[in-house]
């Protein structure tokens, strides 16, 4: 199982989620989507290690998850042009792609 995460691969398949969800805002919250989306996997790859390592329990693992996906969700929200319902279904479809993700690196099944 390698203990790593195809960024590239979460960045790709979180921008064609996203530019579908949000139609023609794209072009205005591209630059800011691919950065957060490269920083919400990492935060959540973080995460999941620290689970894994017993560092930290299922309960904080996902309070901790829980905040991450608030903080994207805010930075979308700030962008203009999308609102609550499409932030929330971005957050949510790209979470999904990034547990997919974890769940191949290193077996651990985030609580989403």
């Amino acid at each position: 199982m390698p203990d790593i995460l195809d960024y590239k691969q979460i960045v790709s398949d979180s921008v064609a989620f996203t530019r579908k969800e949000v139609g023609s805002s794209w072009s205005k919250i591209k630059p800011y989507a691919d950065h957060e989306f490269i920083q919400f996997a990492e935060n959540a790859f973080f995460l999941a290690r620290l689970k894994l390592t017993g560092v930290i329990e299922a309960d904080e693992l996902k309070s901790r998850l829980q905040m991450q996906k608030l903080a994207m969700q805010n930075v979308l929200l700030a962008i203009k042009g999308v609102g609550i319902v499409t932030a929330q279904n971005v957050v949510n479809g790209v979470l999904d792609i990034v547990s997919g993700a974890i769940k191949k690196a290193i077996n651990i099944i985030l609580p989403v």
